[in-house]
Protein backbone atom coordinates (compact mmCIF):
# COMPACT_ATOMS: atom_id res chain seq x y z
CA UNK A 1 0.00 0.00 0.00
CA UNK A 2 1.27 3.65 -0.71
CA UNK A 3 2.40 5.55 2.12
CA UNK A 4 -0.35 7.79 3.78
CA UNK A 5 -1.08 8.75 6.90
CA UNK A 6 -4.33 11.22 6.21
CA UNK A 7 -7.08 10.53 8.60
CA UNK A 8 -10.22 9.17 7.44
CA UNK A 9 -13.19 8.99 8.45
CA UNK A 10 -16.31 8.10 6.34
CA UNK A 11 -19.76 6.75 7.66
CA UNK A 12 -22.76 4.47 5.58
CA UNK A 13 -25.68 2.88 7.25
CA UNK A 14 -26.80 -0.40 5.07
CA UNK A 15 -29.98 -1.84 5.02
CA UNK A 16 -31.11 -5.21 5.31
CA UNK A 17 -34.67 -5.88 5.21
CA UNK A 18 -36.31 -3.00 7.77
CA UNK A 19 -33.24 -3.42 10.32
CA UNK A 20 -30.27 -1.62 9.29
CA UNK A 21 -26.40 -1.75 10.54
CA UNK A 22 -23.50 1.47 10.81
CA UNK A 23 -20.44 1.21 8.66
CA UNK A 24 -17.23 3.40 9.80
CA UNK A 25 -14.64 3.72 7.84
CA UNK A 26 -11.37 5.09 9.50
CA UNK A 27 -7.80 6.51 10.07
CA UNK A 28 -5.77 7.95 12.19
CA UNK A 29 -5.21 8.19 15.80
CA UNK A 30 -7.96 9.99 16.82
CA UNK A 31 -9.74 7.38 15.76
CA UNK A 32 -8.67 4.93 18.38
CA UNK A 33 -9.98 7.22 21.03
CA UNK A 34 -13.40 7.13 18.87
CA UNK A 35 -13.17 3.28 19.34
CA UNK A 36 -12.72 3.49 23.33
CA UNK A 37 -15.90 5.99 23.26
CA UNK A 38 -17.76 3.27 20.92
CA UNK A 39 -16.94 0.72 23.63
CA UNK A 40 -18.17 2.40 26.44
CA UNK A 41 -21.58 3.18 25.09
CA UNK A 42 -21.87 -0.19 24.31
CA UNK A 43 -21.95 -0.65 28.55
CA UNK A 44 -21.00 -4.75 27.48
CA UNK A 45 -19.79 -6.44 30.80
CA UNK A 46 -17.14 -7.55 28.66
CA UNK A 47 -15.25 -7.91 25.48
CA UNK A 48 -14.39 -11.11 23.79
CA UNK A 49 -12.12 -10.38 20.25
CA UNK A 50 -11.78 -13.39 18.52
CA UNK A 51 -9.04 -13.75 15.93
CA UNK A 52 -6.44 -16.54 14.44
CA UNK A 53 -2.91 -16.24 13.87
CA UNK A 54 -2.71 -14.68 10.58
CA UNK A 55 -3.86 -11.06 12.35
CA UNK A 56 -0.70 -9.41 13.79
CA UNK A 57 -0.26 -9.21 17.24
CA UNK A 58 -0.03 -5.43 17.41
CA UNK A 59 -3.22 -5.20 15.66
CA UNK A 60 -4.71 -7.85 18.49
CA UNK A 61 -3.12 -5.72 21.29
CA UNK A 62 -4.24 -2.24 19.97
CA UNK A 63 -7.50 -3.68 19.96
CA UNK A 64 -7.65 -4.89 23.15
CA UNK A 65 -6.14 -1.87 24.58
CA UNK A 66 -8.97 0.27 23.26
CA UNK A 67 -11.61 -1.41 24.19
CA UNK A 68 -10.10 -2.67 27.64
CA UNK A 69 -10.49 0.92 28.54
CA UNK A 70 -14.43 0.25 28.64
CA UNK A 71 -14.82 -3.48 29.56
CA UNK A 72 -12.54 -6.67 30.61
CA UNK A 73 -11.65 -7.68 27.10
CA UNK A 74 -9.95 -11.12 25.99
CA UNK A 75 -8.55 -12.82 23.37
CA UNK A 76 -9.91 -16.06 21.91
CA UNK A 77 -8.99 -18.02 18.95
CA UNK A 78 -11.56 -18.33 15.90
CA UNK A 79 -11.01 -22.00 16.40
CA UNK A 80 -11.67 -22.43 19.82
CA UNK A 81 -14.75 -23.64 21.42
CA UNK A 82 -14.88 -21.16 24.82
CA UNK A 83 -18.04 -19.99 25.95
CA UNK A 84 -19.02 -16.74 25.72
CA UNK A 85 -21.47 -14.82 28.56
CA UNK A 86 -24.29 -13.63 26.96
CA UNK A 87 -23.80 -10.17 28.57
CA UNK A 88 -20.38 -9.98 26.09
CA UNK A 89 -20.02 -8.67 22.77
CA UNK A 90 -18.07 -11.01 20.72
CA UNK A 91 -15.52 -8.66 18.40
CA UNK A 92 -14.65 -9.96 14.78
CA UNK A 93 -11.08 -9.46 14.13
CA UNK A 94 -9.38 -10.87 11.24
CA UNK A 95 -10.28 -11.76 7.36
CA UNK A 96 -13.26 -13.61 6.34
CA UNK A 97 -12.86 -17.18 8.29
CA UNK A 98 -12.60 -15.18 11.16
CA UNK A 99 -15.82 -13.46 10.66
CA UNK A 100 -17.74 -16.67 9.77
CA UNK A 101 -16.71 -18.10 13.35
CA UNK A 102 -17.89 -14.81 14.73
CA UNK A 103 -21.08 -15.21 13.17
CA UNK A 104 -21.71 -18.66 15.09
CA UNK A 105 -20.46 -17.27 18.25
CA UNK A 106 -23.11 -14.17 17.97
CA UNK A 107 -25.73 -16.22 17.72
CA UNK A 108 -25.74 -16.51 21.69
CA UNK A 109 -25.05 -13.04 23.12
CA UNK A 110 -27.36 -10.23 23.73
CA UNK A 111 -26.57 -8.72 20.69
CA UNK A 112 -24.53 -8.77 17.76
CA UNK A 113 -21.21 -8.53 17.16
CA UNK A 114 -18.66 -5.64 16.57
CA UNK A 115 -16.97 -6.68 13.74
CA UNK A 116 -13.15 -5.26 12.82
CA UNK A 117 -12.25 -6.70 9.82
CA UNK A 118 -8.17 -6.76 8.66
CA UNK A 119 -8.29 -7.70 4.81
CA UNK A 120 -9.96 -6.54 1.75
CA UNK A 121 -11.68 -8.77 0.98
CA UNK A 122 -13.42 -8.73 4.25
CA UNK A 123 -14.10 -4.84 4.26
CA UNK A 124 -15.39 -4.85 0.95
CA UNK A 125 -17.71 -8.32 1.54
CA UNK A 126 -18.06 -10.30 4.23
CA UNK A 127 -18.55 -7.85 6.96
CA UNK A 128 -21.35 -6.17 4.95
CA UNK A 129 -23.32 -9.07 4.00
CA UNK A 130 -25.80 -10.90 6.77
CA UNK A 131 -25.82 -14.09 4.76
CA UNK A 132 -23.18 -16.62 5.69
CA UNK A 133 -22.24 -20.36 4.77
CA UNK A 134 -24.70 -20.72 8.22
CA UNK A 135 -26.97 -19.00 6.61
CA UNK A 136 -28.22 -15.46 8.23
CA UNK A 137 -26.18 -13.99 10.60
CA UNK A 138 -27.07 -11.66 13.50
CA UNK A 139 -26.99 -8.07 13.01
CA UNK A 140 -23.44 -6.66 14.03
CA UNK A 141 -23.46 -3.17 16.14
CA UNK A 142 -21.13 -2.11 13.85
CA UNK A 143 -18.79 -2.99 10.89
CA UNK A 144 -15.61 -0.61 11.49
CA UNK A 145 -13.04 -0.75 8.34
CA UNK A 146 -9.76 0.37 10.22
CA UNK A 147 -7.32 1.16 7.49
CA UNK A 148 -4.40 0.47 9.55
CA UNK A 149 -4.98 -2.85 9.20
CA UNK A 150 -4.21 -2.89 5.74
CA UNK A 151 -1.13 -1.66 6.39
CA UNK A 152 0.79 -4.75 7.27
CA UNK A 153 -0.83 -6.75 4.08
CA UNK A 154 1.55 -9.01 2.24
CA UNK A 155 2.77 -7.20 -0.78
CA UNK A 156 0.43 -9.66 -3.03
CA UNK A 157 -2.62 -9.33 -0.94
CA UNK A 158 -3.88 -5.74 -2.09
CA UNK A 159 -4.41 -6.56 -5.38
CA UNK A 160 -6.67 -9.60 -5.43
CA UNK A 161 -8.10 -8.61 -2.62
CA UNK A 162 -10.31 -6.02 -4.26
CA UNK A 163 -12.22 -8.66 -6.17
CA UNK A 164 -15.45 -7.29 -4.60
CA UNK A 165 -14.81 -3.85 -6.14
CA UNK A 166 -14.17 -4.95 -9.65
CA UNK A 167 -17.40 -7.33 -9.31
CA UNK A 168 -19.29 -5.01 -7.92
CA UNK A 169 -18.98 -2.48 -10.58
CA UNK A 170 -19.50 -5.25 -13.28
CA UNK A 171 -22.59 -6.74 -11.98
CA UNK A 172 -23.96 -3.48 -9.61
CA UNK A 173 -23.12 -0.43 -10.35
CA UNK A 174 -21.33 -0.46 -13.77
CA UNK A 175 -22.12 4.01 -13.95
CA UNK A 176 -18.59 3.83 -11.30
CA UNK A 177 -17.03 1.80 -14.29
CA UNK A 178 -14.97 4.97 -15.34
CA UNK A 179 -14.16 6.17 -12.37
CA UNK A 180 -13.00 2.55 -10.95
CA UNK A 181 -10.80 2.10 -14.13
CA UNK A 182 -9.29 5.27 -13.78
CA UNK A 183 -8.15 4.59 -10.44
CA UNK A 184 -6.94 0.28 -10.65
CA UNK A 185 -3.48 0.20 -10.48
CA UNK A 186 -2.04 -3.40 -11.54
CA UNK A 187 0.50 -3.25 -8.81
CA UNK A 188 -1.66 -3.16 -6.18
CA UNK A 189 -0.58 0.28 -4.60
CA UNK A 190 -3.08 2.36 -3.01
CA UNK A 191 -3.34 5.05 -0.55
CA UNK A 192 -5.83 5.23 2.21
CA UNK A 193 -7.88 7.75 0.22
CA UNK A 194 -8.32 5.41 -2.45
CA UNK A 195 -8.90 2.18 -0.88
CA UNK A 196 -11.92 3.99 1.39
CA UNK A 197 -13.39 5.39 -1.78
CA UNK A 198 -13.85 1.81 -3.04
CA UNK A 199 -14.84 0.41 0.50
CA UNK A 200 -17.59 2.95 0.24
CA UNK A 201 -18.33 2.14 -3.07
CA UNK A 202 -19.06 -1.55 -2.07
CA UNK A 203 -21.07 -0.67 1.24
CA UNK A 204 -23.32 1.47 -1.26
CA UNK A 205 -23.76 -1.33 -3.45
CA UNK A 206 -24.45 -3.95 -0.94
CA UNK A 207 -27.18 -1.09 0.60
CA UNK A 208 -28.96 -0.64 -2.21
CA UNK A 209 -29.80 -4.21 -2.94
CA UNK A 210 -30.11 -5.76 0.48
CA UNK A 211 -32.67 -3.18 1.69
CA UNK A 212 -34.76 -5.48 0.27
CA UNK A 213 -33.09 -8.63 -0.55
CA UNK A 214 -31.69 -9.45 2.86
CA UNK A 215 -31.46 -12.81 2.01
CA UNK A 216 -29.60 -12.59 -0.88
CA UNK A 217 -31.42 -14.96 -2.86
CA UNK A 218 -33.56 -12.77 -5.17
CA UNK A 219 -31.24 -9.19 -7.07
CA UNK A 220 -28.53 -9.47 -4.30
CA UNK A 221 -27.69 -12.61 -5.99
CA UNK A 222 -25.51 -10.52 -8.32
CA UNK A 223 -22.89 -10.59 -4.82
CA UNK A 224 -22.58 -14.34 -6.46
CA UNK A 225 -21.32 -12.98 -10.05
CA UNK A 226 -18.08 -15.01 -11.14
CA UNK A 227 -18.08 -17.02 -7.65
CA UNK A 228 -19.25 -20.37 -9.51
CA UNK A 229 -15.45 -21.12 -11.30
CA UNK A 230 -13.76 -19.32 -8.51
CA UNK A 231 -15.08 -22.05 -6.08
CA UNK A 232 -14.52 -24.78 -8.23
CA UNK A 233 -11.30 -23.72 -8.50
CA UNK A 234 -10.89 -23.63 -5.04
CA UNK A 235 -11.97 -27.52 -5.42
CA UNK A 236 -9.25 -28.05 -7.01
CA UNK A 237 -6.77 -26.75 -4.71
CA UNK A 238 -4.40 -24.64 -7.04
CA UNK A 239 -2.61 -22.99 -4.04
CA UNK A 240 -0.42 -20.78 -5.74
CA UNK A 241 -4.38 -18.93 -6.82
CA UNK A 242 -5.40 -16.60 -4.65
CA UNK A 243 -9.14 -16.12 -4.18
CA UNK A 244 -9.63 -12.63 -5.64
CA UNK A 245 -8.03 -14.14 -8.66
CA UNK A 246 -10.08 -17.08 -8.97
CA UNK A 247 -13.15 -14.93 -9.11
CA UNK A 248 -11.67 -12.54 -12.02
CA UNK A 249 -11.24 -15.75 -14.00
CA UNK A 250 -14.85 -16.34 -12.77
CA UNK A 251 -15.88 -13.16 -14.29
CA UNK A 252 -14.79 -14.04 -17.46
CA UNK A 253 -16.17 -17.54 -18.03
CA UNK A 254 -19.49 -15.91 -17.14
CA UNK A 255 -18.79 -13.24 -19.59
CA UNK A 256 -18.27 -15.58 -22.28
CA UNK A 257 -21.06 -18.25 -21.36
CA UNK A 258 -23.56 -15.31 -21.53
CA UNK A 259 -22.48 -14.00 -24.82
CA UNK A 260 -22.71 -17.68 -26.13
CA UNK A 261 -26.39 -17.76 -25.00
CA UNK A 262 -26.72 -14.66 -26.59
CA UNK A 263 -27.49 -12.37 -23.66
CA UNK A 264 -23.78 -10.39 -23.07
CA UNK A 265 -22.79 -8.38 -26.33
CA UNK A 266 -19.04 -8.22 -27.19
CA UNK A 267 -18.72 -4.54 -25.85
CA UNK A 268 -20.01 -5.66 -22.61
CA UNK A 269 -17.54 -9.25 -22.71
CA UNK A 270 -14.79 -6.64 -23.77
CA UNK A 271 -15.61 -4.17 -20.97
CA UNK A 272 -14.71 -6.90 -18.63
CA UNK A 273 -11.13 -7.72 -20.19
CA UNK A 274 -10.59 -3.99 -19.94
CA UNK A 275 -11.39 -3.59 -16.15
CA UNK A 276 -9.87 -6.85 -15.37
CA UNK A 277 -6.64 -5.68 -16.99
CA UNK A 278 -6.30 -1.77 -15.47
CA UNK A 279 -6.71 -4.57 -11.89
CA UNK A 280 -4.31 -6.63 -13.00
CA UNK A 281 -5.93 -9.88 -12.68
CA UNK A 282 -4.74 -13.20 -14.74
CA UNK A 283 -7.11 -14.00 -17.95
CA UNK A 284 -5.58 -17.42 -18.08
CA UNK A 285 -6.04 -20.70 -15.76
CA UNK A 286 -2.83 -21.09 -13.94
CA UNK A 287 -1.07 -24.29 -15.24
CA UNK A 288 -1.65 -27.31 -14.93
CA UNK A 289 -5.24 -26.77 -14.44
CA UNK A 290 -7.46 -27.23 -17.75
CA UNK A 291 -10.88 -26.17 -18.75
CA UNK A 292 -11.50 -30.07 -18.65
CA UNK A 293 -10.53 -30.08 -15.28
CA UNK A 294 -13.06 -26.85 -14.19
CA UNK A 295 -15.48 -28.50 -16.28
CA UNK A 296 -16.03 -31.35 -14.77
CA UNK A 297 -16.23 -29.91 -11.03
CA UNK A 298 -18.75 -27.42 -12.14
CA UNK A 299 -20.81 -30.35 -13.51
CA UNK A 300 -20.56 -33.37 -10.77
CA UNK A 301 -21.01 -30.49 -7.91
CA UNK A 302 -23.55 -30.99 -5.48
CA UNK A 303 -25.19 -27.90 -7.16
CA UNK A 304 -25.59 -29.26 -10.28
CA UNK A 305 -29.24 -31.04 -11.94
CA UNK A 306 -29.54 -32.66 -14.47
CA UNK A 307 -31.45 -31.63 -17.12
CA UNK A 308 -34.89 -33.22 -17.99
CA UNK A 309 -34.92 -35.42 -21.05
CA UNK A 310 -31.57 -35.48 -21.54
CA UNK A 311 -27.90 -36.39 -21.04
CA UNK A 312 -26.81 -32.58 -20.04
CA UNK A 313 -26.32 -30.89 -16.85
CA UNK A 314 -26.67 -27.52 -15.57
CA UNK A 315 -24.48 -25.63 -13.44
CA UNK A 316 -26.41 -22.34 -11.60
CA UNK A 317 -24.49 -18.88 -12.29
CA UNK A 318 -25.07 -15.50 -12.64
CA UNK A 319 -25.05 -14.39 -16.08
CA UNK A 320 -25.38 -10.59 -16.93
CA UNK A 321 -27.78 -9.24 -20.15
CA UNK A 322 -25.59 -5.80 -19.61
CA UNK A 323 -23.20 -4.40 -17.17
CA UNK A 324 -25.58 -4.21 -13.88
CA UNK A 325 -28.37 -5.94 -14.86
CA UNK A 326 -27.98 -9.93 -14.13
CA UNK A 327 -30.22 -12.27 -16.45
CA UNK A 328 -33.42 -13.53 -14.68
CA UNK A 329 -33.85 -16.89 -15.22
CA UNK A 330 -37.25 -18.05 -13.04
CA UNK A 331 -37.59 -15.36 -11.06
CA UNK A 332 -33.88 -15.73 -9.78
CA UNK A 333 -30.55 -14.46 -10.78
CA UNK A 334 -28.60 -17.74 -10.99
CA UNK A 335 -29.09 -19.45 -14.63
CA UNK A 336 -28.69 -22.71 -15.61
CA UNK A 337 -25.67 -22.97 -17.75
CA UNK A 338 -25.38 -25.93 -19.95
CA UNK A 339 -21.90 -28.04 -20.93
CA UNK A 340 -22.03 -26.67 -24.27
CA UNK A 341 -22.28 -23.32 -22.75
CA UNK A 342 -20.10 -23.91 -19.99
CA UNK A 343 -17.37 -24.73 -22.53
CA UNK A 344 -17.55 -22.06 -24.28
CA UNK A 345 -17.33 -19.58 -21.69
CA UNK A 346 -14.01 -21.73 -20.37
CA UNK A 347 -12.14 -21.19 -23.88
CA UNK A 348 -11.95 -17.44 -22.47
CA UNK A 349 -9.61 -18.67 -20.15
CA UNK A 350 -8.25 -21.78 -21.73
CA UNK A 351 -4.19 -22.40 -21.70
CA UNK A 352 -2.35 -22.93 -24.69
CA UNK A 353 -1.35 -26.17 -24.90
CA UNK A 354 2.41 -25.46 -24.67
CA UNK A 355 2.06 -24.35 -21.79
CA UNK A 356 0.05 -27.34 -19.58
CA UNK A 357 3.25 -28.19 -18.39
CA UNK A 358 2.83 -29.58 -14.61
CA UNK A 359 5.67 -28.71 -12.01
CA UNK A 360 5.55 -29.95 -8.13
CA UNK A 361 3.80 -27.51 -5.63
CA UNK A 362 0.85 -26.54 -8.43
CA UNK A 363 -1.93 -28.28 -6.64
CA UNK A 364 -2.60 -27.75 -2.73
CA UNK A 365 -4.54 -30.50 -1.43
CA UNK A 366 -6.09 -28.17 1.01
CA UNK A 367 -7.82 -26.05 -1.88
CA UNK A 368 -7.37 -22.26 -2.69
CA UNK A 369 -8.95 -21.37 0.51
CA UNK A 370 -6.09 -22.17 2.57
CA UNK A 371 -3.80 -20.14 0.41
CA UNK A 372 -0.99 -17.24 1.18
CA UNK A 373 -1.61 -15.54 4.00
CA UNK A 374 -2.80 -11.65 3.75
CA UNK A 375 -0.80 -9.99 6.84
CA UNK A 376 3.07 -10.03 6.71
CA UNK A 377 4.51 -11.30 9.30
CA UNK A 378 2.42 -14.23 7.62
CA UNK A 379 0.98 -17.23 9.42
CA UNK A 380 -0.54 -20.57 8.44
CA UNK A 381 -4.33 -20.76 7.65
CA UNK A 382 -6.83 -18.71 5.84
CA UNK A 383 -6.47 -15.25 7.10
CA UNK A 384 -6.74 -13.95 3.61
CA UNK A 385 -9.94 -14.50 2.53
Amino acid sequence: MLSSRSPVALDRSIGSGLARFPLQIRAGAASWDELTGIARRLAADRFVVVSDPGVPAAHAHRVLRHLGAAAPADLVRASGTDDVPPGAVIVGLGGTSVLDAVAERAAHTRRGPLLLPTTLPAMLDTALSLVGPGGPRRLPVLVRAQLEFLDTLAPGAVRPGLYALVRNVLSVCPASYDQVCARLRPDGRYDRTALASFIALCADARAALTCYDPLEDGPAGAFRYGHAVADALRVLGVGALRYGDAVALGLLVAARCARSLGLLDAEGEAAHRELLARWGAPDVLPAPVTTQDVLEVLTTASGAQELVGGPDSTVGMVLLDTLGQPHVFGGHTVAAVGRDSLRAGLEAVAVAPDALVSRPGDRDPAGTRSGPTSHVPGAPGPAAW
